[in-house]
């Protein structure tokens, strides 16, 4: 890859496995709501916002009492279930080694902020983020990743030319075609990302300690 000088992440299935905090929190959720309700696999479903993940999970059935399964997991999550999240083995130390190089970095997520910093501050990945952007980093939220990714952009004057986006979804590699940046794709995350072809995937990471090789910081 050509010089970036600013990386930008995704959070869930990029950075950290928060899997399953958030199905632990599902299921309170869905037990509480809909008591006798199976909770599906959601690892397809990760990635989006929790009401999203909802919908996609349990069908259009259950569109009415979206709002009563977010206030019940939001609930959860936010108390117990982010801490149940951990980083994947190659993180900490490919932070470290961009960091060193001067290598600018970030995060952009779906995950609403306090949980995100929570995340964050836990496992010792906030030390090296210049930037947090979160749906709700204002008011009104943010509407779309690709909005959540431009904000990250203007509040650091990066150049998009140079900004590398890294993320395992399909919604990644939207915003990251949208904002003009270049996309890495994860493929050990939770999306389709690496598999999907509509939008451009400058590169491919079978897992995150390979973007050290491939941008040679």
């Amino acid at each position: 890859m050509t010089r970036v000088n600013a990386v930008l992440f995704d959070l869930d299935g990029t950075l950290v496995d928060s899997l399953p905090g958030i199905a632990w929190a599902a299921r309170l959720a869905l037990a509480e709501v809909l008591p006798g309700s199976e909770l599906p696999d959601l690892r397809p479903f990760v990635g989006p916002p929790i009401r999203e993940v909802f919908r996609r999970a349990l069908g259009e059935d259950t569109a009415g009492i979206v709002t009563d399964l977010e206030a019940v997991f939001r609930r959860c999550y936010n108390t117990e279930g982010w801490r149940r999240s951990f980083a994947y083995a190659d993180v900490p130390d490919t932070l470290a080694a961009l960091s060193a190089a001067g290598i600018r970095l970030g995060v952009v997520t779906n995950k609403p902020q306090e949980p995100t910093r929570s995340i964050l501050d836990h496992l010792d990945l906030a030390r090296f983020m210049d930037v947090v952007v979160t749906p709700d980093s204002r008011s009104p939220p943010y509407a779309s990743k690709t909005e959540t990714l431009a904000a990250a952009l203007q509040a650091r004057a990066l150049v998009p030319a140079l900004t590398l986006f890294v993320g395992d979804s399909h919604d990644d590699a939207a915003a990251a075609c949208a904002c003009g940046v270049r996309f890495a794709a994860v493929a050990s995350g939770y999306g389709d990302a690496a598999r999907q072809t509509v939008y451009p995937i400058d590169v491919t990471l079978d897992a995150l300690g390979d973007l050290c090789r491939e941008l040679n910081p």
